[in-house]
């Protein structure tokens, strides 16, 4: 039995993703929540856990990589508590997030273009049906011709039957890829928002480390550390195809364009630009 597509898609991008020449183990599997998501807004590179060690206490910090390791010379760095920054990202992300209004409204549009796209498909399938009909119709009157002695089968009539049945059998397959797309399809409707927004939140309340760090990735493809904002970017496809199933959390490191920002927050933007974020 073949594999569904989808499902052989998946397969191959969690394969990728894990490789640990394109994502560090490290990433997927250590034990820190922001691990590969977290960057200093100031240089760009990744926020590693720091820490310093008093009398019964360890004090734990994401501090910048590149300050770190290169020095000031690079970036002047920043230290942020990484209890505080985890629980300030966790309620964030349930409060400003995973609201069902919210989600409607950052995907809107998508959704709009997701339905034009749906009435352009079943035009699509039905001028498909026509064709496929039409070219049944000539052959079957071919072969009638060709039984009752009305034409001869010589090479130019071989030629066009041969032409009519490449033509029937691409119809034929672009209507079965078409139906087996829309069969996986799902819509993006109120109820699934709601019940996607509601388990989320429980996972991110309940969940062990592991599983926050792959719902957080599921959502989210770079946080921002700056010194007065903090700025929490996604991709409004990548959270459509999380809510209708067809891709599942699973420790995924995101680098999409951002585009999560509602014009009514913290980042206004002209209308029509692309960047999105959630601040702080």
């Amino acid at each position: 039995q073949l594999m569904p597509m989808d499902l052989f898609e998946r397969v191959q991008a969690k394969l990728k993703r894990h490789n640990p020449r394109v994502t560090p183990p490290r990433v997927v599997n250590g034990p820190i929540l922001l691990t590969g998501l977290a960057v200093c807004a100031t240089c760009g590179a990744g926020m590693t856990r720091t820490g310093t060690t008093k009398p019964h206490r360890t004090y734990n910090y994401y501090s910048c990589s590149g300050c770190h390791q290169q020095g000031k010379t690079t970036c002047s760095g920043r230290h942020v508590p990484m209890e505080k920054l985890d629980e300030l990202i966790l309620q964030n992300v349930k409060e400003r997030l995973l609201v069902p209004e919210r989600i409607s409204a950052l995907l809107e549009a998508l959704i709009r273009r997701r339905n034009d796209r749906r009435d352009e498909v079943a035009g699509r399938q039905q001028a498909l049906k026509d064709q496929l009909a039409g070219t049944k119709d000539k052959l079957a009157r071919l072969y009638r011709a060709i039984e009752e002695g009305v034409v001869d089968l010589d090479d130019e009539l071989k030629a066009r039957v041969e032409a009519l049945k490449t033509e029937r059998d691409v119809a034929k397959a672009s209507l079965d890829r078409i139906a087996t797309t829309g069969s996986t399809a799902t819509e993006l409707t109120p109820a699934r928002i709601a019940a996607f927004t509601e388990l989320m939140k429980e996972k991110l309340d309940n969940g062990d480390v592991q599983a926050r760090k792959s719902y957080l990735r599921a959502l989210i493809s770079c946080i921002e550390i700056g010194d007065q904002r903090i700025r929490i970017i996604g991709e409004k496809d990548a959270l459509a195809d999380v809510i209708t199933g067809r891709t599942a959390p699973d420790g995924e490191v995101r680098g999409f364009v951002r585009k999560w920002c509602a014009r009514t927050d913290s980042n206004r933007r002209p209308t029509g630009s692309k960047p999105a974020t959630l601040s702080n």
